[in-house]
């Protein structure tokens, strides 16, 4: 499930410590850590985030196909996306 995103002064971002288990392991094994911000909020710095942008991103495009497969990720073919019934035509 996607995790809601804080805000501050306009940014909107998550902790990577605030996801839960499993996100935050597949997140730091498949994530570019460049993506990774820090964000100083009342004198205190918030290491390990990202923009929820980045979040949101990485969530539909890695996460949630690696989630509904197994952890296999594939591109399927056109003609891999209906399966026809034996004997039913194409046309």
């Amino acid at each position: 499930m996607k995790i809601t995103s804080s805000v501050y002064k306009g940014i909107q971002y998550v902790q990577i410590s605030t996801l839960p288990a499993e996100q935050r392991e597949r997140l730091l094994l498949t994530i570019n850590t460049d993506l990774f911000i820090k964000i100083l909020v009342d004198g205190k710095i918030l290491g390990n985030c990202l923009q929820f942008k980045d979040y949101e991103k990485w969530f539909e495009n890695v996460y949630k196909p690696m989630s509904s497969d197994g952890g296999h990720s594939k591109i399927l073919r056109d003609d891999e996306l209906v399966q026809l019934a034996p004997g039913s035509s194409s046309n």
